[in-house]
């Protein structure tokens, strides 16, 4: 008697509902549910303490990283082990330094596993584990930031308590950057709690298939290690930014006073602010400014670069004098407007800004990007102050000329503008992240650099670049010359209104500008806070960071 065909169908319909249901329920146990599941067994047939928790990479242009680049030794007690306290709690006092009384007490009060020291080095945790002791164990662990890390302003730190981003990167990027699998050091336990024969001590990390993931800046972490070294040799406080001029990458970006994230607690009360980052605060830029008077003068041809000037050493305005940085030494004469640039000339510079009017440099000086934030959207990027046009009076705008009063410009905006007078005119928005990886290397999102956008003239731009190298060749800026390929910029001496003990005015020191002269591939800013001269102090600094990147042929 034939099967019915109707009854063959509705039994395979059947049979493959029910394959559904059972890889439905085992995807469901194993993937969705298997992290979870994995940590209730944990109680079961575990004994664990939970150790680092997994956190993407930071990592520079070439893949070095900046975060996880060290290790620490972890000594690990698993009470439920140890048959001779005393004994356990002396022979580990005897290699730690732990008193051995204390050591006993925590072991006999605790019946979950726990972390004794956590800040071991390799030798002592081998001679921990050569004693072969069952209940200890001497582990290593990650330490998310090195002993003398570099790019700590920009990498940032972690609140440790609950492993999230604080500041900088990590802060930025703290959901992409975090992990959700745990590791644990654990023993692997019969039903009478008792270590398993053979397999001992493991380490376990639940994997849940979709790890961390990464951020890969624009940072070279050779051009950081430069700017860093450089800058702690010559200076206590003060930032470096090294810039690509033709794309706005930023290669380099230091403060000082530095930190170390391992031990936040100390620097939160300092005077010197060591968390603040310098690169990206505002300060008044002095002489630097006068770049922009310039390049607004020459764009508008109001005045050209063999202009004759008469520098008498001081200007008044309104009744009130303002006097040269170099007052004392007498009149200057008769001087060119580059040479004006040269010589850093006060008088010149209040002439030709009082010529342009308030509303004329302001909105240049808006143009080439002070008084906002820059693209680079980082976070505690202070915006500058940029005063408005009917606050500006004759003597403010005299003050305004030479960078002083309540104008205020950050490092960073500075490097943009010195970028745009190298890039022929063409103002590229700053980054500092290239791209966003997985933890398998699989991009997530790029970052290309900006087209930019056209804010003063090839002419201009060129123009500028040689009244530039004159300060470096035989100017205030001398210090900054470097013989090979040639270098030029600006120097800045912007007074604070403080005083020393002295009774000397206390002033910042400032030197923007690029390398070599012929294709530039950096625009360097050195900031000094309270250096005095710019001359004296930002630009040997310069040449001196210039020169170690031309000599690794960086």
């Amino acid at each position: 008697m034939a099967f019915p065909i109707g009854r063959i169908y509705r039994l395979m319909i059947f049979l493959m509902l029910l394959g559904c249901l059972l890889a439905g329920r085992l995807f469901f146990l194993q993937i969705i549910a298997g992290p979870k599941l994995t940590v209730q067994s944990l109680g079961s047939r575990v004994q664990e303490v939970p150790m680092e928790i997994s956190r993407g990479e930071i990592v520079d242009c070439n893949g070095i990283p900046f975060t996880n680049t060290a290790r620490h030794f972890s000594v690990i007690v698993f009470p439920g082990q140890l048959t001779d306290i005393p004994s356990v709690a002396d022979k580990i006092a005897a290699i730690t330094g732990v008193p051995a009384d204390k050591i006993a007490a925590r072991i006999r009060r605790d019946e979950r596993p726990f972390k004794l020291k956590t800040d071991l080095d390799a030798l002592t945790a081998q001679r921990i584990n050569s004693l072969n002791m069952p209940g200890i164990l001497a582990t290593d662990e990650k330490v998310r930031y090195g002993y003398s890390s570099l790019a700590a302003h920009v990498t940032g730190y972690i609140n440790l308590a609950d492993n999230h981003g604080v500041s900088g990167i990590e802060g930025m990027f703290d959901e992409l950057l975090r992990g959700n699998q745990p590791e644990y050091a654990a023993a692997l336990v019969d039903a009478a709690q008792q270590v398993i024969p053979g397999l001992g001590y493991k380490r376990i990390r639940l994997d849940n298939g979709s790890g961390p993931n990464n951020v890969v800046l624009t940072l070279d972490s050779r051009i950081q290690k430069i700017a860093e070294t450089v800058l702690d040799k010559y200076s206590a406080k003060g930032a470096v930014i090294v810039m690509r001029p033709s794309t706005g990458a930023i290669l380099a970006m230091a403060s000082r006073p530095n930190f170390d994230a391992n031990r936040l607690d100390e620097y939160l009360t300092s005077d010197s602010a060591p968390l603040l980052n310098r690169a990206i605060a505002a300060y008044q830029p002095g002489s630097v400014f006068k770049l922009v008077v310039a390049a607004a003068a020459l764009e508008n041809q109001q005045v050209r670069p063999d202009d004759l000037f008469f520098d008498p050493g001081y200007i008044d305005v309104n009744g009130i004098r303002f006097k040269g940085w170099d007052y004392e030494r007498g009149p200057r004469g008769r001087i060119t407007f580059s040479e004006a640039m040269a010589y850093s000339s006060n008088p010149v510079f209040i002439e030709v800004g009082q010529k342009l009017g308030a509303e004329q440099l302001v909105a240049y000086a808006r143009k080439l990007g002070f008084g906002s934030r820059t693209g680079l959207d980082f976070a505690g990027e202070a915006a500058g102050n940029l005063p408005a046009t009917d606050n500006i009076y004759p003597g403010e705008l005299a003050n305004l000329s030479i960078g002083q009063g309540e104008f205020e410009a950050t490092p960073l905006q500075i490097a943009v503008l010195v970028s745009t007078i190298v890039n022929d005119g063409i103002k590229v928005e700053p980054y500092i992240v290239s791209k966003l990886t997985d933890h398998s290397g699989g991009i997530i999102k790029s970052y290309p650099s900006s087209r930019g956008s056209r804010v003063l003239s090839k002419q201009t731009a060129a123009q500028m670049r040689d009244m530039m190298a004159g300060v470096a060749r035989f100017g205030t800026g001398q210090a900054a010359y470097v013989e090979a390929g040639g270098s030029a910029g600006k120097t800045g001496s912007a007074e604070t209104g403080r005083q020393s003990k002295s009774g000397k005015g206390i002033n910042h020191a400032w030197f923007g500008g690029y390398a070599p002269l012929e294709q530039p591939r950096y625009a360097v800013v050195v900031f000094i806070e309270d250096g005095m001269s710019g001359g004296d102090v930002a630009a040997p600094v310069f040449r001196e960071i210039v020169t170690e990147m031309m000599r690794n042929g960086q």
